[in-house]
C-alpha cells in the first residue's frame, strides 16, 4: 500500500511530562490518528490531550477502572483503530516509547513491508539516567535531553527487555498484557532487523517512577484476573515500597560519567540523538512560527487602530464649518493630528521586518520609541508578552505560576546586599505560602544606557533579574522595569515593595493592613509624603550612595509630585497601580534615561498622578518607619543597643 494509514493507541496515567511530546513526535513521524485512553490521571494529562486534539486527530477515552487490566483495554483500542479509524497499521504504544525508523517515516516503513508480513517485532533500548554528583537519586532523563541508550536493555529480572509490535489492523486482534504480542492478525511475524527501533524513557525521575509504582502496584494488587507473574516487577517494588525498594532500584539505574565512558568502550551503550534533535529543531520552528504570527497580528491590529483613529479625527474636523475651522488651529492641522500615529505604524513596520526574535528583543529601546508616538496602541503589550514567552518560556511560566493571585512581596535589593535580603526573607517565614510569594529584585552588574536595555525576563523562582542598573541612582529604572514585566506577565493580587532593611514584626497586623488595601480596592497605598514646592524637598538623600560621581553631586533635577508614598516605608500597588507604572516605563523612556538621581517612589507618584489615581494613606502616627506590622533593622539594632523595654515602633 503506497500510503497506509497508521493509528497509535496510548494507555496513559499521569504522563503530563511526556505525553504531548510523544504525540507530537509520532504525528510528525507519520501517525495519522491517535486513540488515548486515560486511566484516572490527576496531573493535567487529560487537559493536555484535549488541547492537542484541537490540532491533531485524537480520540480521548476515559477508563475509570483501577485494576490495570491493560490487555483488555489496549485490545479494545486496537480493534477501534481498525473498525472506526479505518487504520491499515496499528502501534500499541506507551507514553515513554518513541518509534524511530532507520529511514523515512513510519508510513514509508509500513508501505515497504511485504504484504505477507502482519506483525513487525521492534526492539527497545532504555535511555540512560545520568547520575548527579552528590545526589545519586536526583538523576533525570527525558526525550528532550538524553541521547544515550543501552544496546541490550534488560528488565528488573535481568532478562532481555522484550520488544513491542507494529501490526496490521484487525477487527479481531488480541493484545497481550504489556503490548509485547498480538494474535488474530493476518500474516507472519518478522523481525525489524534494524529497520526501526524504539527509544524508551521509563525512568525520567525518581518522584515520577515512585508515583508509578504506588499507583500501578496497587492496581495490580486489585486485579484478580491476571496471573501473579504479570507486572511482577511493579508488584515486588510496591510490596516493599516503604522499605526503600524504589530507591534501591533507582540507584541501580543511574550511570555516572565514568560508567558511561566505560559503557561506550565496551559496546554496552549507544548514542542516538535523533529524538533530542527533533525537539530542538521543532522548538526552533515553533518559535519562528509563533513570532511570525505575533508580528502579523500586531501589524494588522495596529494598522486597523491607526486607520480608525485617523478617520475619527477627519470626521471630527469635517463636521466643523469652514469659517469656524479658520479660527481654531486644531481644525486646520489634521496632518499633525494624525502624523504621530502614522509614524508609529511606519516605525513598527520597519522594526518587524527583522526575522530574529532575539534581535527584536534586543532592540527594545526602539520599540519603546515607536510606542511613545502612539501609546494608545494597547496591542503592543500583547506583542511584548509574546516576545517574552518565546525568548524566556520557562522563566515566564514559573513567574506566572508563583505570582498569579498572590500577594507579591518584592524585596528590592542589589548584589552587594543580597545577604541582608536573606535576613529580611527569613523574617517573613511565618506568612502563609498559599497567599504570599516573595521575590528578590536584582539589577545588572554593568550599566547600560536606557536605549540599549533589552527586553528580558530572568527568574529562578526567587530572584528576578532585570537588565537595568543595580545602582542607587538607577533604582527607579530597576523597579519600573520589574513593574513592567510583572504587569505584562502576571496577575498578582497586590505588589508590596519593600527595601532590604525591612523585617516582618507582626504578621497579623501586616496581613490586616493588606486586607484593608484590598477591601478598598486601592490602586496605590503607603505613607503619604511630599510638599507643594520643589525647593522644600530634601535634595541630598542620595549623597554617598550613588555609583556615578557626577550624579552623586546633583540634586533632584525634575519636578516632584505633590504627594506620593514613601519608598523606605514600603508601599502597595494594586493591579491598576501596577499597570500605571508599567505604562509609564514603556511610554516615557527618556524620562528614565535622564542622567539624574531617580527617586523611585517619586516616579511611582508621577505614574499614579498621570492616570488620575489616588493614594491611600495607611500610615499611623506612632509608626513612621515602616508599614504596619513591619519594622526596620536599624530600629531593632537601636533597641538592642539601648536595651529598651519599649516595643519597637511599627
Amino acid at each position: 500500500m503506497a500510503d497506509p494509514k497508521i493509528t497509535m493507541t496510548l494507555l496513559v496515567r499521569n504522563e503530563v511530562d511526556i505525553v504531548a511530546d510523544n504525540i507530537r513526535f509520532h504525528h510528525a513521524m507519520g501517525v495519522n490518528s491517535f486513540i488515548v485512553m486515560d486511566n484516572l490521571s490527576d496531573d493535567g494529562t487529560a487537559e493536555v490531550i484535549h488541547e492537542l486534539s484541537q490540532e491533531i486527530d485524537i480520540e480521548y477515552l476515559h477508563q475509570p477502572q483501577d485494576d490495570y487490566n491493560q490487555r483488555e483495554w489496549v485490545t479494545q483500542m486496537a480493534r477501534k483503530a481498525a473498525i472506526e479509524h479505518h487504520a491499515d497499521w496499528v502501534i500499541n504504544n506507551d507514553a515513554d516509547e518513541f518509534w524511530l525508523p532507520a529511514e523515512g517515516d513510519l508510513r514509508s516503513l509500513c508501505a515497504s513491508l511485504p504484504s505477507s508480513v502482519g506483525v513487525l517485532q521492534v526492539p527497545r533500548h532504555n535511555a540512560v539516567v545520568p547520575a548527579v554528583p552528590g545526589d545519586i537519586l536526583a538523576g533525570q532523563c527525558s526525550p528532550r535531553t538524553i541521547g544515550v541508550f543501552e544496546r541490550d536493555s534488560r528488565n528488573a529480572d535481568g532478562q532481555l527487555l522484550p520488544g513491542k509490535v507494529l501490526h496490521r489492523a484487525s477487527h479481531n486482534v488480541e493484545v497481550s498484557q504489556g503490548n509485547h504480542r498480538v494474535s488474530n492478525v493476518e500474516g507472519y511475524e518478522a523481525s525489524a532487523n534494524g529497520r526501526i527501533v524504539i527509544l524508551h524513557y521509563p525512568n525520567r525521575s525518581l518522584p515520577l517512577y515512585k508515583r508509578k509504582i504506588q499507583l500501578g502496584g496497587a492496581a495490580y494488587a486489585r486485579n484478580t484476573l491476571l496471573p501473579v507473574e504479570a507486572g511482577a516487577t511493579w508488584r515486588a517494588q510496591y510490596k516493599d515500597l516503604e522499605h526503600g525498594a524504589v530507591e534501591r532500584f533507582w540507584k541501580d539505574q543511574v550511570w555516572t560519567a565514568e560508567e558511561q565512558r566505560i559503557g561506550f568502550l565496551q559496546g554496552k551503550l549507544i548514542q542516538d540523538t535523533r529524538v533530542v534533535d527533533f525537539f530542538a529543531n521543532a522548538e526552533e520552528r515553533f518559535r519562528k512560527q509563533v513570532f511570525s504570527d505575533a508580528k502579523r497580528e500586531l501589524l494588522t491590529r495596529s494598522h486597523d487602530l491607526v486607520q480608525a483613529f485617523s478617520e475619527s479625527q477627519a470626521e471630527l474636523i469635517g463636521r466643523v464649518p469652514r469659517q469656524q475651522r479658520w479660527d481654531r488651529p486644531m481644525y486646520y492641522n489634521l496632518p499633525f493630528a494624525v502624523r504621530s500615529a502614522q509614524a508609529h505604524l511606519e516605525q513598527l513596520t520597519g522594526l518587524l521586518e527583522i526575522s530574529d526574535v532575539a534581535q527584536v528583543a534586543a532592540d527594545f529601546g526602539a520599540i519603546r520609541d515607536a510606542f511613545s508616538l502612539f501609546p494608545r496602541n494597547t496591542h503592543m503589550s500583547d506583542f511584548l508578552v509574546k516576545i517574552l514567552e518565546i525568548t524566556h518560556p520557562d522563566d515566564v511560566a514559573r513567574l506566572r505560576s508563583d505570582c498569579d493571585g498572590k500577594r507579591l512581596i518584592l524585596h528590592t535589593s542589589c548584589h552587594p546586599r543580597i545577604e541582608q535580603t536573606q535576613q529580611t526573607l527569613a523574617s517573613f517565614a511565618t506568612l502563609g505560602e498559599d497567599d504570599y510569594h516573595h521575590i528578590i529584585l536584582l539589577g545588572a552588574h554593568s550599566v547600560q544606557a536606557e536605549q540599549d536595555l533589552p527586553l528580558s525576563c530572568r527568574y529562578d523562582g526567587r530572584r528576578l533579574y532585570v537588565p537595568a542598573p543595580d545602582t542607587y541612582e538607577g533604582l527607579h529604572q530597576k523597579l519600573f522595569y520589574a513593574y513592567m514585566v510583572l504587569n505584562l506577565l502576571t496577575k498578582p493580587a497586590l505588589v508590596v515593595k519593600i527595601d532590604d532593611n525591612i523585617l516582618l514584626h507582626d504578621p497579623a497586623r501586616f496581613g490586616a493592613c493588606l486586607d484593608r488595601v484590598a477591601d478598598k480596592g486601592a490602586a496605590y497605598a503607603g505613607r503619604r509624603v511630599g510638599t507643594r514646592r520643589h525647593q522644600d524637598q530634601w535634595h541630598g538623600w542620595h549623597l554617598d550612595k550613588c555609583a556615578d560621581p557626577v550624579v552623586e553631586m546633583r540634586g533632584y533635577q525634575y519636578p516632584l509630585p505633590r504627594d506620593y508614598a514613601a519608598g523606605g516605608y514600603g508601599y502597595v500597588l494594586g493591579r491598576v497601580g501596577l499597570a500605571a507604572c508599567g505604562y509609564m516605563y514603556l511610554a516615557m523612556k527618556e524620562f528614565f534615561a535622564m542622567p539624574a538621581v531617580g527617586l523611585e517612589d517619586a516616579c511611582v507618584g508621577h505614574a499614579i498622578y498621570a492616570q488620575r489615581l489616588e493614594l491611600l494613606d495607611i500610615s499611623q502616627g506612632h509608626g513612621l518607619l515602616a508599614m504596619p506590622g513591619l519594622t526596620t533593622k536599624e530600629r531593632q539594632q537601636l533597641r538592642r543597643d539601648w536595651q529598651s523595654d519599649d516595643p519597637p515602633a511599627t
